[in-house]
């Protein structure tokens, strides 16, 4: 008998001819051609990263490799993927209650023949190995040991003994015994040796990594090795050349093969110097947020020439559909796959591993042969650093190494890398008081709102920031210095994705050129557009974001400030609500010392940690979220999260679209419906729409908020507004989506 992988792709129907999509037709796998291609890759990709894995790593992989697929012999599968032997047989497919084929595969190979492969292998090996079969698919174990001897006995066992050629009289159903866990419900606390679920993670990891390759037509699981030619870092070095290295970059230059914390201030460099302790390893460059990840990619890419990074968030696919249309969905699908030398990401693409979820596996076996830089982690939320700091431990466990490089570290950060051993295994530096950073910042505290008659009046002949805690303030700011000054720009969260990257991409320019003006902005600016600007106006707000917000004026450092050029407003907007009410009065009384005197880089270190010093804010709730979530994640069952569930970030937002923008791009929703497009252009238009969308966190509206449809349009998670929305793409200037209110519309 002839056993089968996978069902033959079905022919296309006339009306599917008459659109013009026949993709060439594929033949029908075997189940022996899937298995020798999947061995073939694993190989493969060992012959290149060998280095990072112990030969019994290599070998449980590739074991794995060879029996994961064993289930699908079962007759009952391979009737289903093949009607003709359905036929033949005389089976209703449909009637049977069929078995997993990965929990078929686990329990058909025994305990002595797994030790019989490897002299090195032992039972805990074995309960990582099975597991890691058992569950290489996503699926709900609820059979009992009767049942799977049952089935096996009326469709498997004769079945597999003629796959394999081999007599095969029963299933090792004890093998269940040995699981690390059932995905059918939990109850209590999970426990299992660390070392073991590091193997776990690593064998199943690795096993969809090379499954998931194979089945998308690639042969090689990484693209562009660069281990050994260092391509990336030779163009860095190319960039620098004839340039003195800063302090941060000669640092992490001589230590590559080391965990850091790279403390630096802005202007000091520190993109080439993580570029520089990558050392043409493979890597992933985590940044907060999406733009500065757009950013960094195109600076890898255009400023370096290293044509092969990849960038990997929710709205990628709009980056390589406007580079090159045509290559656009495979490079997606590739960078989905991890297979870049270089990815350039979100932590939330990488760090669900944290929360244990099937399927997530793969992240973490990646990480344990890469490095991972983490870019600005005080600018996260406290669960957020506590997955962080929890998924280095679990990267540290592996053999993975990262470099957290930052330009303010909280004294409480170090205090948890210490409680959870990851400082003993890092080095820790610190470049603020580097000779060659220029001192730029003068600070001025005002107790009340906005200067702005002053702020118009600077705007005329200067580059002027303004930075509020709420969307609502900065639009009501905008709205009033518009008044004063016709050389005012807004900049927020609230501007569907389209207009909101031509605002980004004009303050960038903006920054660059002689032009004097205004830019009213939220947080979004903190840690991610490379700008600079010559006064700052800001609402008071922790000491972290303060900070960062003071990093984009007089950023390159072209003048040291005679006057004050950061201008503090404490008005208590957003104390208690965005920001926790105890860290903000911390950060104002102790900013009062550094009141009108040049604020360097060294006080600005002394600043923070004066802040966030453990003991002194032990009892805040930024702690104690941290600490919770830490050991939460101890605890953290394999059931307990799904794969859409696991989330690094915990928001709640919904995506819309104003109805004005909907009543202009309407047959693009109609045609995202048409059920015989390719999943290409489905894509593609779907990537359209997003390009139409703005996120609106449903927790700073207090719920979903009247004016905003619950009903999604068709198919799509997009739902349609009736606020008013206010932008125009010449001027690019306009408040963007008002909450609260709402246009004449005939569309809701």
């Amino acid at each position: 008998m002839k056993y089968y992988a996978k069902s033959k792709k079905k022919g296309l129907s006339d009306k599917e001819r008459g659109k013009q999509i026949k993709e060439p037709e594929e033949e029908q796998k075997t189940l022996n051609s899937h298995q020798e291609d999947i061995v073939r890759c694993a190989e493969a990709f060992f012959e290149e990263y060998g280095r990072y894995f112990s030969e019994k790593e290599k070998r449980l992989v590739i074991e794995a490799c060879c029996i994961h697929d064993w289930g699908k012999a079962n007759l009952v599968f391979q009737a289903m993927i093949n009607p003709e032997l359905a036929g033949e047989r005389k089976l209703n497919v449909k009637s049977i209650s069929q078995i997993p084929h990965g929990h078929l595969s686990a329990v058909t190979l025994s305990q002595n023949e797994f030790f019989a492969m490897d002299d090195s292998f032992t039972k805990d090996d074995f309960g990582a190995f099975v597991t890691a079969v058992y569950h290489h698919h996503t699926r709900k174990d609820q059979e009992d040991s009767s049942e799977l001897r049952t089935y096996g006995k009326k469709y498997y066992l004769e079945e597999i003994s003629d796959y394999l050629g081999q007599t095969r009289t029963k299933l090792y159903c004890s093998n269940l015994n040995h699981l690390l866990f059932h995905n059918n419900g939990y109850s209590g606390k999970f426990l299992c040796d660390p070392a073991v679920w590091n193997e776990y993670l690593l064998i199943k990891g690795l096993l969809n990594k090379f499954d998931y390759t194979v089945s998308a037509g690639y042969e090689s699981a990484e693209l562009a090795c660069d281990i050994r030619e260092k391509r990336l870092k030779k163009e860095v070095e190319s960039f620098l050349e004839g340039k003195d290295l800063r302090s941060a970059q000669q640092f992490m230059k001589e230590h590559t093969d080391d965990n850091l914390v790279v403390i630096a201030p802005t202007g000091s460099g520190k993109t080439e110097a993580a570029l520089l302790w990558l050392d043409g390893e493979k890597g992933f460059y985590t940044l907060p947020l999406k733009v500065s990840s757009n950013a960094i990619y195109s600076r890898i890419k255009s400023g370096y020439g290293y044509e092969h990074a990849a960038i990997l968030h929710s709205d990628s696919m709009a980056m390589y559909l406007k580079e090159n249309p045509g290559s656009a969905w495979e490079k997606q699908e590739q960078a989905k796959l991890l297979a870049n030398p270089v990815t350039v990401c979100t932590i939330d693409q990488l760090f669900t591993f944290v929360y244990r979820a099937l399927g997530t596996e793969i992240f973490a076996a990646t990480l344990k042969y890469s490095k991972l830089i983490i870019d600005e982690i005080q600018s996260y939320d406290p669960r957020s650093i506590a997955t962080i700091l929890y998924g280095l431990k679990t990267i540290q466990q592996m053999g993975g190494r990262y470099a957290i490089i930052t330009a303010t570290f909280p004294p409480v950060l170090k205090d948890f890398m210490e409680q959870y051993g990851l400082a003993d295994h890092c080095l820790f530096a610190d470049f603020t008081e580097d000779p060659g950073i220029l001192i730029r910042h003068k600070v001025s505290i005002q107790y009340s709102e906005m200067y702005l008659e002053e702020i118009a009046k600077q705007g005329k002949t200067k580059k002027v920031l303004v930075i509020c805690n709420t969307v609502s303030r900065a639009q009501e700011v905008y709205e009033k210095l518009r008044e004063r000054n016709d050389s005012v720009w807004l900049l927020h969260s609230r501007f569907i994705r389209r207009d909101r990257n031509l605002l980004e991409q004009k303050i960038m320019e903006f920054s660059e050129s002689d032009e004097a003006g205004i830019w009213v902005t939220t947080q979004i600016v903190e840690a991610s557009l490379d700008i600079d600007f010559d006064i700052l106006h800001t609402e008071m707000c922790t000491a972290d974001s303060l900070l960062q917000r003071m990093g984009r004026c007089n950023r390159k450092g072209r003048r040291i400030p005679e006057l004050s050029n950061i201008f503090v407003y404490d008005n208590k907007n957003g104390s208690g609500s965005i920001y926790e009410e105890n860290l903000y009065q911390r950060s104002l009384e102790k900013l009062k010392k550094y009141e009108d005197i040049l604020f360097s880089e060294k006080q600005k270190t002394k600043y923070m940690n004066e802040v966030y010093r453990t003991e002194a804010i032990r009892n805040t709730e930024y702690y104690r979220k941290i600490q919770d979530c830490m050991d939460k994640f101890s605890e953290i069952h394999p059931a307990e999260y799904t794969l859409s569930e696991a989330k690094v970030r915990d928001i709640k937002s919904i995506t819309v679209i104003p109805d004005t923008i909907y009543e202009e791009n309407q047959e693009l929703f109609e045609e995202v419906e048409d059920r015989y497009l390719s999943k290409e252009r489905k894509q593609e238009i779907r990537t359209k729409l997003q390009d139409l969308t703005m996120g609106i966190n449903l927790r700073t509206c207090f719920g979903h908020p009247d004016g905003i449809d619950k009903a999604a349009i068709g198919s799509t998670d997009i739902h349609r507004t009736q606020f008013v929305y206010e932008f125009d793409c010449e001027t690019l200037q306009g408040r963007g989506l008002l909450l609260g209110e709402k246009a004449d519309s005939i569309f809701l």
